[in-house]
């Protein structure tokens, strides 16, 4: 498969997966958590979540977490091409367009009340820009005793392309 159509796919199941698996560490202690995370035109990835929450506090202290959107109604065994991997670095977001930006993405339309969510409010807008991104390329039925590598990358600027 050309690295266009890898760049189509990714595009494709995160137009369809609205979440995401955030997975955060600190002090060498892992967490994953789902959350709605929705990604703008440069592939920029926003969340809202509770300051206090452990993937907080885990992005607070270290900015590396890594991402994975799939379709989880899927048969076993059919997820070649169907799970898109991102390694990003996070943070929370502090300035007020940005947030204005976030919240547009992930309330269009709807009247939320967020309070302060860029002072003292007990939720944040976080804001994840991914490094690398890999779709996997084998199912777990193609698996051999011999196999070395289960995933493809996917160009970030091609991914960016077939979002827009």
């Amino acid at each position: 498969m050309s690295d266009v159509n890898l760049a189509k796919r990714s595009a494709e199941i995160l137009n369809n997966c609205l979440y995401a698996n955030i997975a955060t560490s600190r002090n060498d202690v892992p967490w994953n958590t789902p959350a709605t995370a929705l990604p703008d035109n440069e592939l920029n990835f926003y969340w809202s979540s509770w300051r206090l929450a452990e993937h907080s506090r885990n992005i607070a202290a270290n900015s590396s977490i890594f991402m994975t959107f799939y379709d989880s109604t899927r048969a076993r065994g059919t997820n070649n091409l169907r799970c898109l991997y991102l390694q990003c670095v996070a943070r929370e977001v502090s300035d007020p367009e940005e947030a204005r930006k976030a919240f547009g993405l992930l309330y269009p339309g709807e009247s939320v009340e967020l309070t302060n969510p860029l002072d003292e409010g007990v939720k944040r807008f976080y804001c994840a820009e991914p490094k690398q991104a890999w779709l996997n390329c084998l199912s777990e039925k193609e698996l051999e005793p011999d196999t070395l590598k289960m995933r493809t990358e996917v160009p970030l600027d091609e991914l960016r392309q077939a979002l827009r």
